[in-house]
């Protein structure tokens, strides 16, 4: 008698906390996405600015597709953050980071219920997104609604490829990275409005990484695609690659653009 109650609590232990929980409701989260070698940590600065109190989900995903997280985020909370980023976000790996950034939505769908997203994406975060909405966006995902990429070399970095100018209607020459993209921008969604973000340092035409140029080729793959598609140029002072992310000009716009 006393095996046959022991067998009964276990067995009720077991369901009340194996049972899962329903997906919390969020209001509309912005996700960002750091570049090159950037980990969960590299927006720190500015989710400061924007939203000092801010509720941010931080999101890893690990090279064999394994992903974590650190943070909760509450139905409450009128701007949600959540930060995707990648074990290994080398080079190397960029064919692959928008299958991992598509594995990182559907682990964050399993806690959280929201149908559309707004994206900011730093440097190589922007060529995550674009590989994602071409390749890796499955029709249960939620939908991007606004995209802001920001320093992204869609053009690589070479000058072989690019010429040192703001200005122009056609790029030196299409790097294998470009041609790519184009192939398949027929897969990006209509419905998106999009602003892309260049710094340029002391008339250099560059932010003393990316090319204007480079940053600017993104209207190839987009422009023809998307709802909106707008460009600004940052000149000035924090300007260098990886001063934009905490630029206050491009606080101001990503506050105006995301509302």
């Amino acid at each position: 008698m006393l095996f046959l109650l022991f067998q009964k609590s276990f067995t009720a232990f077991a369901e009340k906390f194996t049972q899962t929980s329903e997906p919390v409701e969020i209001n509309i989260p912005t996700i960002l996405v750091p570049g090159t070698n950037g980990t969960v940590n590299r927006f720190n600065g500015l989710i400061k600015m924007i939203e000092p109190k801010a509720d941010v989900l931080k999101v890893t995903v690990a090279t064999d597709g394994t992903v974590s997280s650190k943070g909760k985020l509450k139905n409450s909370t009128k701007h949600p953050i959540i930060v995707i980023a990648f074990q290994d976000s080398s080079d190397e790996t960029l064919a692959i980071q928008g299958k991992w950034y598509q594995l990182a939505l559907s682990y964050i769908q399993k806690k959280y219920s929201f149908e559309t997203y707004n994206y900011l994406g730093h440097s190589n975060g922007g060529l995550v997104i674009t590989s994602y909405l071409e390749e890796f966006q499955q029709a249960s995902d939620p939908k991007l609604a606004k995209l802001i990429t920001l320093g992204t070399p869609y053009n690589d970095t070479s000058k072989k490829y690019n010429d040192a100018v703001t200005s122009f209607t056609q790029v030196k020459e299409t790097s294998d990275l470009l041609k790519g993209y184009l192939a398949k921008q027929e897969n990006i969604p209509d419905t998106i409005k999009m602003l892309n973000i260049a710094g340029e340092v002391e008339e250099t035409a560059s932010d003393n990484t990316v090319p204007v140029q480079s940053v600017f080729s993104g209207r190839y793959i987009y422009y023809d695609q998307v709802a909106e598609y707008q460009e600004v140029l940052i000149k000035g002072v924090n300007t260098s690659h990886s001063e934009l992310v905490e630029n206050q000009e491009v606080i101001q716009l990503l506050k105006k653009f995301f509302g």
